[in-house]
């Protein structure tokens, strides 16, 4: 016997089946940086953002034969979310508290039914002709009678497609038996097709407060509210559909996709486990469960179960897209161009341009990265993360002024963006404007207390202002938020040795060697102010050349960085600590540095 089709295929849910906020970029506020993978800038690579995934629409195929096919010819890869006709939900704000997945849905106060009619004799009857199929003055029917014939009708118009006509059926029949829940339920299905999303709900919010037995317009209420992306109210109704009906495999795959929506990852994949285990051959399983390995930094088994999706279905734009970003993640530069250029081929969306920027970015080119985020932005002007990943292109470049340009545009539409400010407020920096750096800095904190990279720029620049006592005290809670971050150990101990504490001073010059004698910390790891603190604490070790070897290169990166002030108080702390003369020549580098040329 033939396995009946995977619910994620089925009719009443392909048209409203979309990857919109798995794999495009997270409008919320990012998670905390992770300071482990930094590499080349104060920054996480914004791929392993929570990724962030969201706000750029990559969609999913559209099945035949939907029950909202004929209503929902925009292309589910389209970039713009579904929205209702007459109206759409207000945005969520981003600082609210989310509820827990299993929380009830939020009462609705569904409308009034209106009042049913004083006399049989006086029917509410489209026209005369329309009504003569029903003889309304038999006097063997009743208002609930009268109430179904009217929702036969009702059922009929809408099968042919005539919503105009069964709208104005089934809001007869409410009005002989305001009471009645199929006649509710059928405007519910009207105000669907013609895309009404909000007021379907309120009517299928009807149909369940007249008849709460019926489970499938928990499910179809469901629907609805995936739509609107009220993802809590999806899992309550589907919390509430399993408990009655553990097997019921279309709510289990509904909840499952609730439950990635929302970024309950683990939570997830017992469902999508679930449903794989019903429905081998159906490849958005796969892919749903490789993005929620993914999110939780399970590589190997992502990336099996997007090629695995792949096998099943070749050619899937958002299949390809997800599996690129994986391969991005493990390092797998080419492969995720490879994925990324085909996605493009087949439907250019604005994130696919913003990941494939990413991967040329990892591979040094910067012309090709610039000309994809410039393509995403095109596309769609209120595009995140393209703006903040050309800003961090132009920090590489060296051009301040256009990086922060792209920061505050970013900012400007996600005034919490921590990684946005984490980075402007660098760009401050650099411009040697520290008033503004604090600003930035205390914005992030305040947004979120466990931030690293806020606590050691605010060391930095109270060191660099004489203000040792807040630095040592920044610097104390960043080494605490990133116990293997050399950088703020040095600091924190040349603020020490300021100080004439020389105990402490020591403790940390020792404590961060240390961690790098067990390669816990990578060179690649650190910025102009990295290298200075380094250098001027292997002169306090007695390591003179060293010293200097650390400190020119602290100077390279300030000039890289365009960082006029800090490259000029390296070449004055070389200078007056008497390391500016002779050849610096590295064992694996044949090449020279001397300080004049910095």
């Amino acid at each position: 016997m033939s396995q009946s089709p995977s619910p994620s295929n089925s009719p009443e849910f392909a048209t409203q089946h979309d990857y919109s906020d798995i794999l495009g970029i997270s409008t919320q506020a990012p998670k905390p940086v992770d300071v482990s993978s930094v590499k080349s800038l104060p920054i996480t690579h914004s791929s392993a953002m929570h990724d962030p995934w969201s706000s750029d629409s990559s969609g999913e195929l559209q099945q035949p034969g939907s029950r909202l096919a004929s209503l929902t010819a925009v292309d589910p890869w389209d970039e713009q979310p579904v929205t209702a006709v007459r109206s759409s939900p207000p945005a969520r704000a981003k600082t609210a508290a989310k509820p827990t997945p299993n929380a009830p849905a939020p009462a609705r106060k569904p409308p009034q039914p209106p009042q049913p009619p004083s006399q049989v004799q006086s029917p509410p009857v489209e026209s005369p002709a329309k009504a003569a199929a029903i003889d309304i003055n038999a006097p063997s029917l009743t208002g609930k009678d009268l109430a179904l014939k009217y929702c036969e009708r009702g059922k009929k118009s809408l099968a042919a497609k005539d919503y105009a006509q069964a709208r104005s059926s089934y809001k007869i029949a409410i009005e002989w038996c305001p009471q009645l829940a199929i006649a509710h339920s059928g405007t519910a299905e009207v105000l669907s097709e013609i895309q009404d999303y909000e007021n379907a709900l309120s009517a299928w919010d009807l149909a369940i407060q007249y008849d709460a037995t019926q489970l499938d317009y928990y499910y179809q209420r469901a629907l609805v509210n995936k739509i609107l992306k009220n993802y809590y109210q999806v899992l309550a109704d589907c919390k509430y559909i399993l408990e009655r009906a553990p097997d019921r495999a279309s709510a289990r795959w509904l909840n499952a996709v609730a439950l990635v929506k929302v970024e309950h990852y683990q939570l997830a994949l017992a469902s999508l486990s679930a449903h794989i285990a019903d429905y081998p051959q159906d490849p958005n399983g796969y892919c749903y469960r490789g993005i929620c390995y993914e999110r939780l930094e399970q590589l190997p088994q992502a990336l099996a179960d997007l090629e695995r999706a792949i096998a099943l279905q070749p050619g899937q734009p958002v299949f390809h897209h997800a599996r690129g970003r994986t391969r991005q993640k493990l390092g797998d530069f080419a492969g995720a161009l490879a994925d990324f250029n085909l996605t493009i081929e087949r439907k250019p969306q604005a994130a696919v341009y913003d990941d494939r920027a990413e991967a040329h970015r990892c591979l040094g080119d910067r012309a090709a990265a610039l000309a994809d985020d410039d393509r995403a932005i095109e596309l769609n002007p209120r595009f995140i993360n393209a703006y903040f990943r050309r800003g961090l292109i132009y920090t590489e470049l060296g051009d301040l002024e256009l990086a922060l340009k792209n920061y505050n545009s970013a900012i400007d539409l996600d005034p919490q963006h921590l990684n946005a400010l984490i980075q402007r407020s660098w760009t401050y920096f650099r411009q040697h404007d520290y008033p503004r750096t604090k600003r930035d800095c205390q914005r992030v904190k305040a947004l979120d207390k466990t931030s690293f990279w806020s606590n050691y720029l605010l060391g930095v620049v109270d060191s660099l202002s004489g203000l040792q006592h807040s630095a040592i005290k920044n610097f104390t809670t960043a080494i605490e938020l990133a116990p293997n971050y050399v950088s703020a150990m040095y600091h924190r101990g040349l603020v020490y040795h300021e100080l004439g504490d020389l105990n402490r001073a020591m403790a940390d010059f020792n404590r961060a060697r240390s961690i790098q004698d067990r390669r816990l910390e990578r060179m690649v790891d650190r910025d102009e102010t990295g290298f200075y603190a380094e250098g001027l604490a292997l002169y306090h070790l007695g390591q003179s050349e060293a010293a200097r070897t650390v400190l020119i290169l602290g100077a390279l990166s300030a000039k890289r960085f365009n960082n006029p002030s800090f490259h000029q108080l390296l070449q004055s702390k070389i200078a007056d600590l008497g390391m500016a003369s002779g050849e610096l020549t590295s064992s694996s580098n044949s090449c020279s540095l001397d300080p004049k040329t910095l």
